[in-house]
This record gives C-alpha cells, sequence and structure tokens, in this order.
C-alpha cells in the first residue's frame, strides 16, 4: 500500500470506528436524497453521492475535499482583479473618433486574458481531479469563465466588425471554450457560459433566415415563440448533463425576464397611446381597433392587438406547466420559482395591458384556482403520508 502524498486530502475512519470495532457506525449503500444538494447533483461542484464510495474508505483512495479553503477566496479575488483589467482595456482600447487601436490598452487586456486561460489550464492538468478536489475546480472554473468572456470581448475589440459573422464567431467561441472548461471541471458556470454563446447564435440565425419569411406584423408572439423554443430546448439539451437542474433554471430565468420585457412593451404602448392620442384628438390617430371597454389598442405596426396579449400569456402558461412538472421530477426548487413567478408576474402585467375593465374578476378566478390547487396538494400530501406510514 502506497503511501499518500502531503496534497492529497485522506478521508480514514476514526479509531473507534473501524468496521470490526465495537462503535463500528451502519454501513449503508443507499445515496443521499438529491434534494439536500440546493443545486442538484453536479451543480457548482457538487457530485452524485452515489458515485461516491460507502463504507470503510481505503487511505489508498482519497476522496475529494469538502471545500476549497484559502484557495477558494484567493482565485475569486484573482479572477475578479483580471476581469476588471480586462473591462477597463475593452473601453480604453478604441477610444476615440477614429477607433484606431490603442495597443498600450489593447495588450494589457490581451495579457490578462491570456493569464486567465492559462492558470485555468494549469489547474487542471497540475492537481488530480480525485485528489484536488473542490479546490481544483475554483481554481479552473472561475478563471476559465472570466477567461472565456475575456476572450469573446478581446476578440470584438480586436476585430471591430459589426456584422454578423462576428457574432456568429463570438457565440461559437463562448460555446466551444465552455464546453472544454465543463469537460475539464464539470461545473455549471461553465454551461451558463455556453447558454450566452448559443443565446447569440440563436438570435441571429432567427434574423438572418426566418424574420423576413414572418414578417413583423406581431413582434410580441414572435418574440414569446422565440423565447418558449430557446427554454425548452436549452433545458432538454442540459438535461443529459449532471447540472440538468442549473441549465434548465438559469434559461428559464432568462426566459422569465424576457416574457416580462414583452408584457411590459404592450403596456407602455397601451400608455403612450392613451397619452398622445389624448393630446393630438384622440385614439382613432393612433389605431383602428377600440376595446370593449373605450380605449384604443394599437393595431398597426407600432401597436399590438389585444390577442397578441393573450397568445404571450398562453406560451407563459405553457413554460410554468413545464416547470412546476421539471420540479416534481428534478426535486429542484429552482424550477419551483421559476413556475411561481411567471404567473405572479405576467398576469397582473397581462390585466394592465388589456386594461381589464374588471379586474376584480381576474383576481378572484386566480384566487379560487390556486386555492383548488393547494387543497389538493394537501390532500395528496395526506395520501402519501398515509401509503409511507403503512409501508414502515
Amino acid at each position: 500500500m502506497r503511501k499518500p502524498e502531503p496534497s492529497e486530502t485522506v478521508m480514514v475512519p476514526p479509531s473507534g470506528a473501524h468496521p470490526g470495532g465495537a462503535h463500528a457506525a451502519p454501513v449503508t449503500d443507499q445515496p443521499a436524497d438529491p434534494a439536500a444538494e440546493p443545486f442538484g447533483y453536479g451543480a457548482f461542484g457538487a457530485t452524485d453521492p452515489a458515485a461516491e464510495p460507502s463504507g470503510p474508505i481505503d487511505t489508498d483512495f482519497p476522496t475529494k475535499a469538502s471545500k476549497s479553503g484559502i484557495t477558494g477566496a484567493i482565485v475569486a479575488i484573482g479572477a475578479g482583479l483580471l476581469g476588471a483589467a480586462v473591462v477597463i482595456s475593452a473601453i480604453r482600447s478604441r477610444d476615440g473618433q477614429n477607433r484606431d487601436l490603442d495597443w498600450s490598452n489593447f495588450g494589457i487586456g490581451l495579457g490578462a486574458t491570456a493569464v486567465l486561460l492559462l492558470v485555468a489550464l494549469l489547474g487542471s492538468i497540475t492537481a488530480r481531479r480525485r485528489t484536488g478536489g473542490r479546490a481544483r475546480e475554483e481554481i479552473v472554473t472561475w478563471p476559465g469563465v472570466v477567461g472565456i468572456l475575456a476572450t469573446a470581448v478581446m476578440l470584438n475589440i480586436g476585430i471591430d466588425k459589426d456584422e454578423n459573422w462576428m457574432g456568429y464567431l463570438t457565440g461559437a467561441v463562448l460555446v466551444v471554450l465552455a464546453a472544454i472548461g465543463y469537460v475539464a471541471a464539470r461545473r455549471a458556470a461553465f454551461v451558463v457560459v455556453a447558454i450566452l454563446g448559443l443565446a447569440i447564435i440563436y438570435g441571429l440565425a432567427f434574423d438572418d433566415f426566418v424574420a423576413d419569411s414572418i414578417g413583423d406584423g406581431h413582434p410580441g408572439i414572435t418574440g414569446a415563440v422565440l423565447i418558449s423554443l430557446f427554454v425548452v430546448v436549452v433545458t432538454l439539451l442540459g438535461w443529459a448533463l449532471p447540472s440538468r437542474a442549473v441549465t434548465g433554471v438559469v434559461v428559464g430565468a432568462a426566459g422569465v425576464v424576457g416574457f416580462t420585457g414583452i408584457m411590459v412593451t404592450f403596456l407602455v404602448t397601451r400608455y403612450l397611446g392613451e397619452f398622445f392620442g389624448g393630446m393630438f384628438g384622440g385614439p382613432a390617430m393612433f389605431g383602428d381597433e377600440e376595446s370593449s371597454d373605450g380605449y384604443m389598442v394599437m393595431s398597426d405596426e407600432l401597436g399590438f392587438q389585444e390577442s397578441d396579449v393573450w397568445w404571450v400569456l398562453a406560451f407563459a402558461a405553457i413554460l410554468t406547466v413545464l416547470w412546476a412538472l421539471a420540479a416534481a421530477i428534478s426535486n429542484h426548487s429552482g424550477f419551483t420559482i421559476l413556475a411561481i413567478v411567471m404567473p405572479t408576474v405576467m398576469v397582473p402585467l397581462a390585466s394592465v395591458a388589456l386594461a381589464a375593465e374588471h379586474p376584480t374578476q381576474w383576481s378572484g378566478v386566480l384566487a379560487g384556482a390556486g386555492a383548488v390547487l393547494l387543497l389538493g396538494g394537501v390532500a395528496l400530501a395526506r395520501l402519501r403520508g398515509k401509503k409511507v406510514a403503512q409501508a414502515m
């Protein structure tokens, strides 16, 4: 049996807990509850309990350290300082009317980016995956994430082209480098960077190949469809990864923000139409469709129709149901929060955008439906408790 290296973290049973001793703790192969991990298996360094050895631990097979220690603090501050240097370089490298490249500032940004990526690479090859533990993951993850983002920024500053192919290149760089980082550290932060790259490519591809055929008659509905499709596809693709919960929650949070923006646009358009219509002789100057309560709903290329609001609300409801099902399958509270936040934000905004004539009807229906569902949940929880009690 070889002697463990000093750098390895070794966990051995205490003297009184040897399997043959009188005070031996029971050994079980039952994995820990996945719900105990706030971000699911593999998220932010969490590992699958079923993959960890159970019972007595041989000193020849040291396990991962549970904490990064002072390494995590040093890495966080160092990555932040280098990231600040990159931001200053990006702001000042082409500061001027002629947009000439200032190599003194640009060179510092390139150097800071190179240091970030080099540190992440050294961390991945100098510390073994099994023995490096959380400290290794920190030194690979945060310099790697900041370095990947810095690479995209420096690439855009250096080339300085306002064309779609530059966006495709930026998105591809983010996705490829993030995939390499994820393989090295298995941390969900790299997945978030990859989602950003995919979002850039997705938006540009829609603009290049689909937007002209659809037209711009209903931008709100088009945006809702695009956001919903992206959220669902990315969630399904990320479900195969150990960090599937974080992938779904992050892209879901972006979806909530996108839907909120669409609904706020409806609301602002309505109030602007009412304001200018009242100032210049009535709402007829700004549209040709009048709602039941007398308010004008914009219907030209600058506005929207009432049906647009209902369609956006319908897509939001579909995502809400999918997130609720994902929460039931994964036991991850992030999906639950998304399923709560979406209707809480979207329905009130929709009622204002539609200028609801009787808002008490909206609140009454919502309160009644919510109460019925909660009571149903209480009944199901009671039945489940009885079944568990009978099985014991």
